[in-house]
C-alpha cells in the first residue's frame, strides 16, 4: 500500500486543536482528488504525509511504514515551494540537484520546463518567479523526479487555460500513485475515474468518483440514502446521485455549491 491513514488527526506544533480529525482513506497505484475550501485542511493533510505537520492520533503509513516510527520517507514528492526554497539556487541548479538526489536523469525536468515555455527561468532564483511560473516550477518537479508517490496542493491555481490544460495532461499520464488538492470542480471533469473525496472543516467525505462528477448533487438536510451526510457548522447536507438541490459539476467550488443550497 502506497498510503494509509487510519483514524488519522493532524494539527501544528503549538495548536492544541486538531486541523484535521478521524481521517480515513487509502492508495495504491491509483489517483486520488480531494476538493476543498481554502482553510477546509486540505494542505494540512499533504504537510502531514511529508512530516511537515503533526501526527495528534491516529496512524500514517506510506509504503507500510508509519511516521510516528520515523520521521523521513524516501520515495515522495510534493509542489510545495517551502521544499524547493530551502537552498537559494537558480532553478537549473535545483533541478540537477533534486534529480541527482534522486538518482534520476534530469533530462525530462528539463523538457518539461521548455514544453511550458519556461527556459527563460532556468538561471533566476525560487524568489524571483512570479506565482505561476513557481507553481508550474513545482508541478514538474514533483512529477518528473521519478518519484513512486506525488502529492500535489492545488496544481492548477494561478494558471493560464493553455497551461491549466497541459497539466491536467501531465496528471493523466503519471504512472505512480497520485494525490492532488484543489477548491475547482471544473478540473475534475478532466480527471477520469480517480478517487474523489470532499473536505470540509477538516473532516473528510467520500469516496466518490471523479468520472461521476455530472452526477453528484449537494442537498441540504438528510436525503434519503444519500452517498455521504454532512455536518458542519452551519447546517447539515448530503450528497446525492443524479437529483439533489445543486449538481457539483455547475459550482465553481465548495464554498459556491453551499452558498447556493443555502439560498
Amino acid at each position: 500500500m502506497d498510503l494509509e491513514l487510519k483514524n488519522l488527526n493532524l494539527s501544528y506544533k503549538g495548536i492544541k486543536k486538531d486541523i484535521l480529525s478521524g481521517i480515513n482513506l487509502s492508495l495504491n497505484m491509483g489517483k486520488m482528488a480531494i476538493v476543498g475550501s481554502n482553510g477546509s485542511g486540505k494542505t494540512t493533510l499533504l504537510k502531514g504525509i511529508i512530516g511537515l505537520s503533526q501526527i495528534t492520533a491516529g496512524d500514517l503509513k506510506v509504503f507500510g511504514q508509519s511516521l510516528k516510527t520515523i520521521s523521513n520517507i524516501v520515495g515522495v514528492a510534493a509542489n510545495l515551494d517551502q521544499i524547493y526554497r530551502l537552498l537559494d539556487l537558480p532553478i537549473k541548479l535545483k533541478i540537477e540537484m533534486y534529480c541527482s538526489m534522486a538518482g534520476i536523469d534530469p533530462t525530462n525536468a528539463f523538457k518539461q520546463i521548455e514544453r511550458y515555455d519556461l527556459s527563460n527561468i532556468l538561471n533566476k532564483r525560487t524568489m524571483e518567479l512570479s506565482t505561476g511560473q513557481d507553481k508550474i516550477f513545482c508541478n514538474i518537479m514533483a512529477l518528473n523526479i521519478g518519484y513512486r508517490l506525488a502529492l500535489l496542493d492545488e496544481p492548477f491555481e494561478t494558471l493560464d487555460v493553455k497551461r491549466r490544460i497541459m497539466t491536467i495532461e501531465d496528471l493523466n499520464r503519471f504512472k505512480g500513485s497520485l494525490l492532488i488538492n484543489t477548491h475547482d470542480f471544473g478540473a475534475l471533469k478532466s480527471l477520469s475515474d480517480w478517487d474523489l473525496y470532499l473536505i470540509i472543516e477538516g473532516k473528510l467525505y467520500g469516496k466518490f468518483n471523479s468520472s461521476d462528477i455530472n452526477r453528484l448533487y449537494l442537498t441540504k438536510g438528510e436525503a434519503p440514502k444519500p452517498l455521504s451526510t454532512i455536518r458542519t457548522n452551519y447546517g447539515t447536507f448530503s450528497i446525492t446521485m443524479d437529483s439533489g438541490d445543486t449538481p457539483l459539476s455547475s459550482s465553481l467550488d465548495l464554498d459556491n455549491a453551499i452558498q447556493e443550497v443555502l439560498r
